[in-house]
């Protein structure tokens, strides 16, 4: 019996796994200190203290994976406040692994495959959109998780710039193809506990609305759905419980739904013209 390696998986780790037990694949992307490492450390931490938007953790292949992300958020770090190490471009492709039952429905196992990703690839996508279609995480993930940044949000000169840029990147995925009508867009503003704490709060709020409602509008025959969320996945102030509106957003990787089954009408006629000459000669014969 081969056991976990516990580190991250690569993208051929992830196929043989969903081939021994399908699985569901969440692309996170975002731009570089969005909130992608912290929103996964958040996850597993929050599963070390018990279930967790009605669902219960029992098993994971990159435990290791995990612990070293989780390090620098503890006491036994040293660090003053807590942190998140860092995902960097060399890393390439990594997922994490969680497998979760439901409480009221324990046969009902969903095993989640989260991306992460250094957030200057996708940055630097956007200058070249036909790279977006070289990140496999786009192509075969159910969900696509576009993390906005909150912290950035509430400074009145980065405000405008982060949202366009959010609103250009899922242009660009689009229009390169990276992204079809079978999959879900998930808009998540992390760090909402800056927003919140911002004088500009109302008007950050009413800007992010805005670019959501842009985004339906433009794109929603496009994708699958549109949705957005906000989270905290770590306070430093401790006014956000750990995971604030992280359960709603994982409810919604396990909900989306899966695309339904297109009957293709069967061509009962020859389609070439060799076709029909072979159809001739069998006529004839």
């Amino acid at each position: 019996m081969r056991l976990p390696h516990g580190e991250p998986l690569s993208q051929l780790d992830v196929d043989a796994q969903q081939l021994q037990r399908a699985g569901r694949l969440v692309a996170i992307m975002g731009d570089t200190s969005s909130g992608k490492s912290t929103l996964l450390c958040s996850l597993y931490d929050r599963y070390l203290r018990g279930a967790f938007a009605d669902r219960s953790f029992v098993a994971s292949t990159t435990l290791g994976a995990f612990e070293k992300l989780a390090h620098l958020s503890r006491a036994v770090s040293g660090a003053r406040t807590p942190d998140t190490k860092r995902t960097y471009v060399s890393d390439g492709l990594q997922y994490y692994h969680l497998a979760l039952v439901g409480q009221e429905n324990r046969a009902r196992r969903v095993d989640l495959f989260l991306s992460d990703r250094a957030g200057e690839t996708y940055r630097s996508a956007m200058d070249h959109p036909d790279a977006f279609v070289a990140l496999p995480e786009l192509s075969v993930a159910r969900v696509v998780t576009l993390l906005i940044d909150g912290a950035r949000l509430a400074q009145p000169e980065e405000l405008h710039e982060v949202l366009g840029t959010a609103g250009r990147m899922v242009r660009a995925m689009l229009d390169s193809c990276a992204l079809n009508d079978t999959q879900h867009l998930h808009l998540v503003v992390t760090k909402r506990d800056e927003v919140e704490r911002s004088e500009n709060r109302s008007a950050i709020e009413a800007q992010v609305k805005s670019l959501v409602h842009r985004l339906r509008t433009n794109f929603g025959p496009r994708l699958a759905t549109i949705q957005y969320f906000a989270i905290s996945a770590r306070d430093p102030k401790g006014e956000h419980e750990p995971a604030d509106g992280c359960d709603a957003l994982l409810s919604a990787w396990i909900d989306a739904a899966e695309p339904r089954v297109r009957a293709v009408e069967q061509n009962e006629g020859p389609a070439t013209e060799f076709d029909r000459l072979a159809t001739i000669e069998r006529a004839r014969a």
